[in-house]
């Protein structure tokens, strides 16, 4: 059994099968394509039509959003004038472009224009009082920002006591009290009515731009396309239709700089879509600001100067490459933190002073895939005594809320719902964990469901054509508020299951039918291969997409969450021990033999327990996140462990059943063997069984270890004694059944286990401890 990550709900459909059926009927549409459109509320063939096609052209008018006239005069103004302008952006890749866009704006109508792109780590997020004092000083007399400015109250007040104006071209979220800019082309500007409120900062610049232009400035669409998709916002309405324009002319673009980055990064415009940005081209931008300046982005986009574009696209590549190095580090560092925890807790808070500030979002959101539980990660600065991250979290807690409650710890946060930024003292960190998880216990059991992902529909495998996906391409660009759908399959046979990669991190298997096969790629989910016995049934979720390799096209899975809600048996039986036999979270470890268990015991995980079974006694209450059971080595008294496994029941059980000390191979000796010994023994005294047992055992011709057992026995049934290694026959010793002694019993129950979890086939082994579980 493997209990899901995430917790899986299902869409409700808005509708019924006649409106299905009718539409299936007046359409060539497969009725799981219509059941997604159904869910935009497409349920008209010319709704569905008119969302596949948009073929109107869906731009606003830039002058209705507020101060846009007042902007745009002031620019034209700071032209005539030949005014020095300074675009003030950010680091992001919404900031990029929106950045690219002014400037290439402002200089094609002639205006003398630079810009600055704030330094994360020296600078901070919005106008910085220090580089606008710094930037007056070298001339500039007008500052436009973009994607930031709303909050930058101080800075802006500088800059109107030197007399210069500043423009704001914002999108987030507007504070209370609004700075004393000259103009705040905003949206959500409360003195305005703009038609469409979630614009990035880059789908804001290309109205400046549009407006300074007095026309729809389709050259910055591809620009305005690669800020919308990176930032996350919704891609509906105007979004929409600025994202599909954006896509169709980046297929055509002339920009060399992404050009030659997606050249490099092994990807060709033709099939350039809302992934592409999503994974290749807003992640290399991004890295940038995450690590450092994030400058070259903006002449990666602007720039025609050949030469110095091969320098940029290398450091971006460099860069982005150097991001995912340090990312995987801190995975690995972090996972290590929360190795060492006896188990996970309801909110995660884990700090470090070697980790880099600037990818613990990442990282962050990596570990709230893998646990199912929000996360903060902190990078600790020796010097400043402060710990400086970033946190993500799930439905059931509103993190900023969470924050919120414990601020008596934290000197500075700020975010939302999902997401946060946040300094705290160093040694606070220890006393916000504490609070944090105190403020979230009451959100305990909705934490241990995990993340929710809602599913569109489940489907068969044998639905999953060609044809239906490329009907479900219709639909893109997929994005915020359009998401991409999450397919579910249920009870699939599982086949062809591996490891893939350099560092075997991937998953990759196939969901069987009779009729086909879908293949399935999890990234990063290689680990979930020990829990999937070949050909057994799952169910999993994912979004299904074309893979295409050596001109052949075929369906695939990309996985996000698989389970497995039937009881597993897993064959691991082996005669030598095996490094991942000790490395099973959440697991009851069952030893048989003492010696194996002191020498393994304290090298199990800190979420597992072991136990050495010697009788019934030694069985203690566990805790119920203990769903595995491990036999790591042969039991040797079927008894106890029937008597165990009546009483324990468990998700999944391993058998590895070590044989340590294996006797099947020995046998047990018969009577005349017994005879032979004890007549020899009668007759001899003072004999040395410590030092001389070898010679003694070759004398006999009796097994070494064969002759211990007789002499157990013997010693049983008081037929010898034995005085510190010296062995003697008792003169008189009493009538003695030697099969009913403990030892000879000890043997037979040992070698009866034995033959059950070593040499019989794996289907009889479970069917007992089935047996044992009624």
């Amino acid at each position: 059994m493997l209990d899901a990550r995430m917790n899986w709900k299902q869409k409700e459909y808005p509708f019924d099968e006649h409106v299905i059926s009718h539409l299936a009927e007046e359409t060539t549409y497969s009725q799981a394509f219509l059941k997604l459109c159904l869910q935009r509320n497409l349920d008209t063939i010319e709704k569905i039509n008119d969302f596949i096609h948009q073929s109107d052209v869906a731009y606003h008018d830039p002058f209705l959003l507020y101060d846009m006239e007042r902007a745009v005069n002031r620019i034209f103004q700071a032209i005539e004038s030949e005014e020095a302008i300074l675009v003030y952006g950010d680091y992001d890749a919404d900031g990029i472009t929106s950045t690219a866009i002014l400037v290439e704006a402002i200089e094609e109508l002639g205006g003398n224009v630079t810009f600055y792109l704030p330094n994360r780590f020296k600078d901070g997020y919005g106008p910085n009082k220090r580089v606008f004092q710094e930037q007056i000083e070298s001339g500039i007399e007008l500052i436009v920002t973009c994607d930031n400015g709303v909050m930058g109250h101080d800075a802006i007040q500088l800059a109107n006591e030197k007399g210069v104006d500043v423009i704001v071209t914002d999108h987030h979220e507007l504070p209370i009290e609004l700075p004393n800019a000259y103009a705040i082309v905003h949206p959500n500007h409360p003195s305005a009515d703009y038609p469409f409120s979630d614009l990035s900062g880059a789908g804001v610049a290309l109205k400046l731009a549009g407006a300074l232009q007095d026309r729809i400035p389709y050259e910055y669409f591809d620009i305005a396309a690669i800020g919308t998709i990176a930032d996350l916002v919704s891609l509906t309405d105007e979004n929409r239709w600025l994202v599909k324009k954006g896509l169709e002319i980046l297929k055509q673009s002339e920009r060399i700089g992404l050009l030659m980055l997606l050249e490099k990064a092994g990807t060709s415009l033709e099939g350039v879509d809302e992934e592409t940005i999503g994974f290749t081209i807003g992640p290399r931008l991004n890295a940038l600001g995450r690590l450092g300046d994030a400058s070259p982005g903006v002449e990666l986009l602007t720039s025609f100067d050949e030469e110095r574009l091969e320098e940029v696209v290398e450091e971006i590549q460099q860069t982005n490459s150097k991001r995912q190095a340090i990312v995987s580090e801190i995975v690995e560092s972090a996972t290590a933190k929360l190795e060492q925890l006896s188990s996970l807790p309801n909110i995660i808070v884990l700090s470090d002073p070697t980790w880099h500030e600037g990818v613990l979002g990442i990282v962050a959101s990596r570990l709230v895939e893998e646990t199912g539980r929000p996360t903060i990660l902190l990078a600790e600065n020796s010097e400043t005594g402060i710990a400086k991250g970033s946190g993500r979290s799930i439905d059931a807690v509103h993190l900023y809320q969470a924050l919120s409650a414990c601020s008596d710890c934290i000197l500075k946060f700020g975010g939302h719902k999902m997401a946060a930024g946040l300094s705290v003292s160093v040694d606070q960190v220890s006393q916000l964990s504490y609070a944090l998880n105190n403020f979230t216990s009451v959100y305990a059991e909705q934490i241990k469901q995990g993340a929710t992902i809602e599913v569109d529909e489940y489907l068969d495998v044998d639905e999953v054509t060609l044809d239906f996906l490329n009907e479900i391409d219709q639909l893109k660009p997929f994005g915020t508020d359009n998401p991409k759908p999450i397919f579910a399959f249920k009870d699939v046979p599982a086949q062809n299951i591996k490891q893939i990669g350099a560092d075997q991190k991937h998953l990759k298997f196939s969901l069987h039918t009779e009729k086909q096969a879908l293949d399935v790629i999890g990234f990063n989910k290689g680990h979930l291969a020990q829990f999937m016995p070949e050909k057994e049934a799952i169910s999993v979720i994912g979004e299904l997409g074309i893979n295409t390799w050596r001109d052949l096209s075929k369906p695939q899975l990309q996985l996000k969450d698989l389970t497995i809600d039937h009881v597993q048996f897993f064959d691991k039986r082996t005669s030598h021990v095996q490094d991942e036999s000790l490395k099973i979270e959440n697991s009851v470890y069952l030893f048989f033999n003492r010696a194996f268990f002191e020498k393994t015991a304290d090298h199990l995980p800190n979420s597992s327990v072991s136990v050495l079974l010697e009788s019934r006694d030694d069985i203690p209450p566990f805790e119920e996140e203990l769903t595995n059971l491990i036999i790591i080595d042969c039991p040797s008294n079927l008894d106890y462990l029937t008597y165990f496994l009546e009483r324990h029941k468990f998700n999944n059980y391993y058998i590895y059943a070590y044989p340590i000390q294996s006797i099947t191979a020995e046998g047990i000796p018969n009577q005349t063997v017994f005879a032979h010994a004890y007549r020899y023994f009668r007759t001899h005294q003072n004999m040395d069984v410590r030092s001389k047992l070898s010679a003694l055992a070759q004398y006999l011709k009796i097994d070494k270890n064969l002759l211990i057992f007789i002499i157990s026995v013997f010693l049983e049934a008081k037929f010898v004694t034995i005085d510190n290694g010296i062995m003697n026959p008792n003169p008189q010793p009493e009538k003695v059944n030697l099969e009913e002694t403990n030892t000879y019993k000890q043997r037979i129950n040992k070698m009866n286990a034995e033959k059950l979890f070593i040499y019989q086939p794996f289907q009889e082994l479970i069917q007992w401890i089935e047996a044992c579980n009624k």
